[in-house]
């Protein structure tokens, strides 16, 4: 049998299966109202399928459904309205993310892999952006600068009491030593502890020294630090916070003057050797006004959110079966 012959029984046989699968769809009824899908012979019907998401998910989608009338509710007790050119630019700004530099047709496809359509995806996601759109403008409208929100923001902004710092530090680390010499070849169950916390105090010794003789503090960070976070920015911490390594750091920062270095400070990171660069004292009373303007204008995030959904929730009239 020749190749042309194998092709054209092949085709014959192609033609033969579409032909009895179509008559088969043809022969086999559409689904009746009340039925949404067909397995074999079994029939599976809307309140069945109900019933099914019932017993999986319980009420957690019927209270998000609730949670949007809510916000509906009252963003047209409040007169809000959607802004739609935001919220179009939020979509695509969103969509793109979502599809993690798929096509269209492959995202598509995996959207069907998982029961979905692109239809179902994009209507799911622009009715979440309603939500969080009405909901930040319900955050704005209802937003009160209470005591409490004003010195949150205070302390943000101006530190502890008021008192805002920059401050720098040598940092010699023995764990940071300890792996050092490993990589040079040694077995790490003969390193002990207590040598390379001792190392370690000598290396911040000798730093001391050195700035005590007049050496420039950044020259020491690039010399000794250890720390990977400040010794790129010659030393300065990113953001000082009361306890940040320990009380006896906390407290050299507290009493150290201006420009001053510490002695040597020992936490659970290390050896230090800190200078404090800046000290800014801000009252309170100063800048109230400016932080009643800011604290009212300030960005909804997602706790502002479930606040308002909380007392939507709370004062609403609702009733489940």
């Amino acid at each position: 049998m020749n190749h042309r012959t194998l092709f054209l029984l092949s085709a014959l046989c192609l033609s033969l299966s579409s032909t009895a699968l179509a008559q088969q769809e043809e022969a086999e009824p559409p689904l009746a109202n009340g039925i949404v899908a067909r397995v074999g012979e079994v029939e599976i019907g809307l309140q069945e399928y109900k019933d099914f998401l019932w017993t999986r998910y319980g009420k957690r989608p019927l209270n998000q459904l609730i949670d949007h009338v809510l916000v509906k509710q009252a963003a047209t007790d409040y007169g809000l309205t959607l802004d739609e050119s935001a919220l179009e630019a939020t979509y695509n700004e969103r969509l793109e993310p979502s599809m993690q530099g798929r096509s269209p047709e492959e995202f598509e496809v995996l959207l069907r892999e998982a029961g979905q359509t692109m239809e179902m995806f994009t209507s799911n996601l622009r009715i979440d952006l309603v939500q969080e759109q009405l909901l930040d403008q319900l955050v704005l409208a209802t937003r009160v600068p209470t005591d409490d929100r004003i010195q949150s923001a205070f302390v943000a902004k101006y530190g502890d009491d008021g008192v805002k710092v920059r401050v720098r530090h040598v940092l010699v680390m023995p764990h940071f030593l300890r792996a050092e010499r490993i990589r040079n070849g040694e077995k790490a169950a003969d390193i002990k502890p207590e040598e390379m916390k001792a190392a370690a105090r000598k290396l911040a010794e000798s730093c001391l020294l050195e700035l005590q003789q007049g050496a420039a503090f950044e020259d020491m960070v690039a010399k000794y630090s250890q720390d990977q976070v400040s010794s790129t920015r010659q030393g300065e911490l990113p953001v000082f916070r009361p306890g940040l390594y320990g009380a006896d750091f906390t407290a050299a920062v507290a009493s150290l003057p201006v420009g001053q270095n510490s002695a040597i400070i020992e936490s659970g990171a290390g050896f230090h050797i800190l200078q404090v660069m800046e000290r800014t004292v801000t009252e309170l009373a100063d800048v109230r006004a400016a932080l009643v303007t800011e604290v009212m204008q300030a960005a909804p995030n997602w706790q502002d959110r479930e606040q308002v959904l909380a007392f939507l929730r709370e004062a609403g009239k609702i009733k489940l079966w």
